[in-house]
């Protein structure tokens, strides 16, 4: 995959991956659901004073959210990853062995390990061997459903009395309940995980479903919708389908027709297509569109575009090609 579209992504991730919460003078009840596109259920918790900085999906495909409660000094991290066979009980207790055991040397006299409404539990205070930091009480719980372990972490940086109890209550209110329909953002979320690693046809099912339930009922920001549309392209021209990647393109344009990334696109599309008049038309209109000159990285040197390889044996189009790339007087 050319490198623009590598950096193209990595603004997706980060996009699709952080939200920022605003701040609330009162604390209403904040129940998260946290889930994987493909799944039927949800894992439910009450979050009150929590704040959702990290809520997405990771390259590998797992679900990660991070919570911090900045005025208790206590945060929360839960990870969903889905294996080939069945999350057991089993699993999850040799999962929290293993944290038992890489815990640091002066924290193994603190492990204990209890369970709380079936849920296993690892607890061990750790204390700053200098005694220049605060001392950190750390829960960890795993929860296996189906294919799916939840991996849950619960921290409070210095400790008083009472705080094992409210780290406690958060894994107290934890529930498996049925999972709404995926949004379009949850779709885009799945599909950016496989398109990273250059999956894309794993990619393709979830972003096509995404941009169906935009099409429908637009909810996505604008600058995601920009990805959906642009990555989706993307995949299924890596993907070799070269007439759907037209076709996603040209909607792109229909609603953005000044989307300098979207008509070098297409015009990838046409050369691979070996149609070089309308590969000439979208490369010039890729470099002269306006919304070029705000791109805060100049669209890639068609010159070096294995797409263009071709077509760059033909005189008018190397032409085109050599004035395009000139430096702006």
């Amino acid at each position: 995959m050319p490198s623009f579209a590598t950096s193209v992504l990595v603004g997706a991730v980060g996009i699709t991956l952080l939200t920022l919460s605003t701040v609330r003078a009162e604390e209403p009840p904040h129940v998260a659901a946290i889930a994987l596109a493909e799944q039927p259920w949800a894992l439910n918790l009450d979050i009150t004073g929590y704040r959702v900085q990290v809520d997405g999906v990771k390259p590998d495909g797992r679900r990660y959210f991070f919570a911090p409660n900045n005025a208790a000094s206590m945060q929360l991290s839960i990870t969903l990853e889905t294996i080939s066979g069945q999350a057991t009980e089993q699993g999850c207790t040799a999962h929290l062995g293993r944290i038992s055991q890489t815990s640091p040397t002066h924290t193994k006299q603190n492990i204990t390990h209890y369970e709380i409404r079936h849920v296993p539990v690892v607890e061990y205070l750790a204390p700053e061997p200098s005694g220049t930091y605060p001392a950190q009480l750390h829960l960890f719980a795993c929860v296996p459903q189906g294919n799916v372990y939840a991996d849950i972490h619960l921290s409070k940086t210095g400790v008083m009395a009472g705080d094992d109890v409210r780290l406690q209550a958060v894994l107290r209110s934890l529930e498996i309940v049925p999972a709404g329909p995926p949004s379009s953002l949850d779709h885009f979320r799945a599909g950016s995980a496989p398109y990273l690693q250059g999956k894309f046809r794993q990619a393709i099912p979830h972003y096509e479903q995404a941009l169906a339930l935009e099409q429908a009922h637009s909810t996505l920001d604008k600058a995601i919708w920009r990805l959906l549309v642009h990555n989706l392209g993307t995949a299924y021209g890596m993907a070799g389908d070269l007439r759907r990647a037209k076709i996603t393109l040209d909607y792109g344009l229909s609603e953005d027709p000044a989307n300098a990334l979207f008509h070098y696109h297409l015009a990838r599309t046409y050369a691979e297509m070996n149609e070089r008049d309308k590969a000439m038309q979208s490369l010039h209109a890729a470099f002269r569109t306006p919304q070029h000159q705000d791109l805060s990285e100049h669209l890639p040197d068609p010159r070096q575009d294995t797409s263009c390889r071709r077509l760059m044996l033909d005189p008018t189009f190397r032409n085109l090609t050599e004035s395009l790339m000139q430096p702006a007087i």
